[in-house]
């Protein structure tokens, strides 16, 4: 890939400068610009197929305001004339709104940044040959490990990324991280049943492509032994630090952003100073994990990324705002703005958790086990997490991947378990938190048990 990362950052700079002055020139009354630059490759493994491709995400999004009426438009590309174009189309669009927005205050004017991850240079000097034959690694790794496994699955992303913000207000930032990840899923079969292994990797750099494929294949082949539960009723279930944090990171996606706590959606909107969980419960959004990808000095709309206390000692001590609902709720804008998408130019910037961290305890897994006489342990993902009721908090999940727990020891590995219980309620149903937090798409979060849910299968 590309060695002149390091000139990314000007660049950028410099081209939203360019583009203010000409905002400036059509007498637009307000103006922000974001910028970003990416490049990354991707190998997809899916059966016998390997599949490699470099892509991109480089283009401009702009908002203008006219009066109190704001316009949103984006150009693929970052020529002066993509960023000219976003321009004058974003000008159009406001004025040709109707009403006027009279909770709109500006845009982001501190000078303050939070801290830039670590520039992991391997991920500037791979190729996409040496990623491909780390996915053939993989697969290698996966069907050598035993005959029974049929198939694998997974994406292989490597890459580094840039993006600038600048606005009428006098602010120029930029930043810029590089990221690794590893997904894959590895199907086991026998007797006509299939079982799915899964194993993820997220850092700054290139991931270690040895193990992957046996750590995978391993956790599809034990799950061929599986048993029914043969139960339906309450019992003690421990989150592996995988799926605690796809439940930990639902649970907060709703109740602690700022936009759902002004227009009443948030189950903790009048909770702030309350016990929300248990004592040994402590929750930080933090931007600013060092080994995490999203790591940035910004947030894109340019506040400075931080570490803000959520839960302490299972008080609510705090929810998370984006510039436009820090100035209508009078609180301080945590940083927690982003855009989502491949392309994220293309997006507005909306109020988004940075990453999930959780305090972790003192326990291993097995000590968690330990301690519970009857009751379950899942682990690899959550089927419909995502569709959870988030204003009443109820969830029915699946979890695919679990294993019995019986008299503190961790023994047969299960069919499918529906498990049913409520987000908000769960913080209070925390009993002992493990010693393991794990970097994932959804936090950084160790092991959890919990007392209460309502299991079947």
């Amino acid at each position: 890939m590309s060695l002149d990362f390091d000139g990314w950052e000007s660049d950028l700079l410099s081209r939203v400068d360019r583009g203010l002055k000409y905002g400036k020139s059509l007498g637009i009354d307000a103006l922000e610009i974001y910028m970003t630059n990416s490049r990354s490759i991707n190998v997809k493994i899916k059966g016998g197929m390997i599949d490699a491709n470099q892509g991109g995400n480089i283009g401009v999004g702009c908002r203008c305001l006219t009066g109190k009426k704001l316009g949103f438009a984006a150009a693929s590309g970052i020529a002066d004339t993509a960023v000219n174009f976003a321009i004058e189309s974003a000008l159009k669009v406001s004025k040709a709104l109707l009403n006027e927005d009279e909770r709109w205050n500006r845009f982001v004017q501190t000078q303050e940044i939070g801290k830039d991850g670590k520039i992991d240079h391997s991920v500037l000097e791979i190729s996409s040959k040496e990623v491909v034959n780390g996915a053939n690694l993989i697969f290698k790794e996966a069907k050598g490990y035993d005959s029974r496994i049929l198939s694998i699955e997974g994406l292989i992303s490597i890459g580094y990324s840039a993006f600038a913000v600048g606005n009428s207000e006098g602010l120029a930032k930029s930043s810029r991280t590089t990221f690794g990840s590893i997904e894959n899923y590895i199907i086991a079969s026998e007797n006509e049943r299939t079982k799915t292994g899964v194993s993820e990797i997220l850092g700054r750099g290139v991931p270690k492509f040895e193990g992957i494929g046996t750590t995978g294949a391993s956790n599809a082949v034990k799950l061929l032994e599986a048993k029914p539960l043969d139960f339906t009723g309450q019992m003690n279930v421990i989150f592996n630090n995988v799926t605690a944090a796809q439940l930990i990171n639902v649970s907060l996606r709703s109740s602690i952003n700022g936009q759902s706590v002004v227009e009443g959606r948030s189950a903790f909107a009048d909770k702030l100073g309350d016990k929300v969980g248990t004592p040994i419960l402590t929750i930080y959004d933090d931007g600013q994990i060092p080994e995490d990808p999203n790591m940035t000095a910004i947030d894109d709309e340019g506040s400075p990324r931080q570490k803000t206390l959520i839960i302490e000692k299972g008080v609510l001590k705090s929810f998370i705002f984006d510039q436009y609902y820090s100035q209508i709720s009078s609180k301080e804008n945590t940083g927690n703005s982003r855009r989502r998408g491949p392309q994220t130019y293309e997006n507005l910037p909306r109020i988004s958790l940075n990453t999930v961290s959780v305090v972790p305890g003192t326990k291993n897994l097995n000590d968690l086990a330990s301690e519970i006489d009857k009751g379950i342990l899942i682990t690899n993902n959550l089927l419909g997490m995502g569709h959870s009721d988030l204003i009443s908090g109820d969830f029915s999940i699946v979890a695919p991947s679990s294993f019995q727990v019986e008299n503190g020891e961790i023994t047969t590995p299960l069919e499918p378990v529906s498990v049913a219980g409520n987000l908000y309620k769960a913080f209070n149903q925390i009993i002992s938190i493990g010693n393991d937090p794990e970097l994932t798409p959804y936090g950084k979060i160790p092991s959890i048990a919990f007392e209460g849910f309502t299991l079947s299968g």
